[in-house]
């Protein structure tokens, strides 16, 4: 885990609705990287945030969530 930053900000601004097609924007500290993010794309990564979102914490895990 050698190349893996903390993000500290996301944006996400639509460039299209036909097709719907947006670019998202994430800042870690001292970077930001923009990506094109089509409709495909999204819903399998909100099905992944849901899946994230709702997993029973491990022992040993720590469970607090960040606020926005």
């Amino acid at each position: 885990m050698h190349d893996v930053h903390k993000i500290i900000h996301v944006s996400v601004t639509t460039i299209s609705t036909r097709p719907l097609s947006a670019i998202v924007g994430i800042e870690a500290i001292g970077s930001t990287m923009k990506f094109e993010l089509t409709e495909d794309i999204a819903l399998r990564l909100c099905t992944d945030l849901e899946r994230f979102l709702t997993q029973e914490p491990h022992p040993g895990q720590i469970s607090e969530r960040l606020s926005p």
